[in-house]
């Protein structure tokens, strides 16, 4: 809002510039032109800005969020908005400040804004279908997964056969076709490849940084968007993603699991489509294939995305360890306290989980040292366990006759969840102050 600010008042300055006497008839007109094209900038920015008020995005999360990023090392300048959109995304404003330091004359408000900026300026939407929950706020820590994506040291010359291997499936698939896998095409299919292995790193850094709760709001999204395959040259099949995030969870920790842990405090066990009932398990290769094509439609584009989306799957599952594990290795580096470990699950489900069902907010619990603030993804593991697991032990609601009890009961689950993250936010910032 400050640069919104700032381009305004610099575009007065124009005007009154353009007003004075001494200025000539083409300078007023250059003035007033610029002018004009700041104030459509500024509206543009404002647009870029829908979906960030407080009504779309929650304020008590906002500061946790913030603790993510500054936990990550990000220091780049990031706020967060909803929209009406299938998918999330994490946008950089690239081109903004050289932009911004191009114009003559610049407000001293507009200058200050820029200064106060740690560029490059990010923006990461959410989809306003899956933010009437807080839990499904987990996604937020694939998007910052994106953020350290160029910090990967991946190495896959362990997997040069494999990678080999379905190059030369794609372009058998091209040449059944016709086509043949010529250098541009090439290229497309390292782009794609390039792609799925950052949508697998970052739902690697989301689960690290929230524990299930990055599954359960990953599976929401994609049943809230309409479930089936959700395979493309971008983007990995959902079921694939679903799944080698179980397989994280699954993954032995000083001797427990977050699916041991889960299923031993709320009895049910974690699975790829627990609550995604509409994604689609995979087909066998070659159906799965004829089906990606013709939902693409005709022509050359389509049978080339859809034999180098087909062919990456199975190579995906080979190296997937290994973006897994580097994923790991690289938070541990730099903040291994924000890896959310079997042990916090158990101590935040045994501690909240039923308390939580007699109405009772997460907000803090005793530890070695005394009370101890909850932390977003204890509150956001407690609300997907409440939510899965357990809505159907809350009191019932007062509400009149013919009202829909369980969305009752989900909207009490939510006020509690907020009022969580608001209280153990004050309580670790009075903590910080001390």
């Amino acid at each position: 809002m400050d640069i919104v600010q700032g381009l305004i008042d610099t575009a007065q300055g124009y005007l009154a510039t353009a007003r004075q006497p001494t200025t000539s008839d083409s300078d007023a007109f250059e003035l007033t032109r610029d002018a004009s094209g700041l104030g459509d900038n500024a509206y543009r920015l404002l647009e870029e800005l829908e979906g960030a008020g407080a009504d779309e995005i929650p304020h008590p999360v906002v500061r946790p969020f913030q603790r993510w990023v500054t936990g990550l090392g990000v220091n780049d300048s990031i706020f967060f908005r909803s929209d009406h959109v299938a998918n999330y995304e994490l946008a950089t404003f690239n081109g903004l400040l050289n932009s911004l330091n191009s114009l003559n004359s610049p407000s001293q408000s507009l200058v200050d804004a820029i200064a106060a900026i740690n560029w490059p300026f990010r923006r990461v939407t959410v989809p306003s279908q899956a933010m009437g929950m807080l839990p499904h706020f987990a996604i937020v820590a694939h998007e910052l997964g994106h953020a350290i994506q160029d910090r990967n040291n991946l190495d896959f010359n362990s997997h040069s056969a494999a990678i080999v291997d379905c190059a030369q499936r794609t372009e058998a698939r091209l040449q059944a076709e016709g086509l043949d896998f010529d250098t541009n095409r090439q290229l497309h299919w390292r782009d794609a490849l390039h792609s799925w292995i950052h949508e697998i790193w970052s739902d690697a850094v989301g689960g690290y940084l929230a524990g299930p709760s990055m599954l359960f709001a990953l599976g929401a999204l994609f049943e809230i968007t309409g479930g089936g395959v959700g395979l493309s040259a971008t983007h990995p099949p959902h079921i694939l993603r679903l799944q080698l995030l179980v397989d994280s969870l699954e993954a032995e920790i000083d001797g427990d699991t977050h699916s041991a842990v889960f299923e031993a405090i709320t009895g049910t066990p974690i699975t790829a489509r627990m609550n995604c009932p509409h994604v689609a398990e995979l087909p066998d290769q070659d159906t799965l294939y004829s089906d990606l094509r013709n939902q693409l439609g005709a022509g050359e584009n389509a049978i080339l995305e859809a034999a180098i989306a087909v062919e990456l799957v199975p190579l995906i599952q080979t190296i997937a360890g290994d973006i897994r594990a580097e994923a790991r290795a690289i938070l541990e580096a730099s903040n291994p306290e924000m890896i959310y470990q079997p042990a916090h699950l158990k101590d935040d489900l045994n501690h909240h989980l039923e308390a939580i069902c007699a109405l009772i907010p997460p907000i803090e619990h005793r530890g070695p040292d005394g009370a101890e603030p909850s932390t977003l993804a204890g509150v956001l593991n407690v609300g997907w366990a409440a939510l899965l697991c357990k809505l159907q032990e809350f009191p019932d609601t007062s509400r009149p006759a013919g009202y829909d009890e369980t969305a009752a009961k989900m909207e009490k689950l939510q006020e509690l969840l907020l009022k969580a993250v608001e209280l153990s936010e004050a309580r670790r910032q009075w903590e910080e102050v001390q």
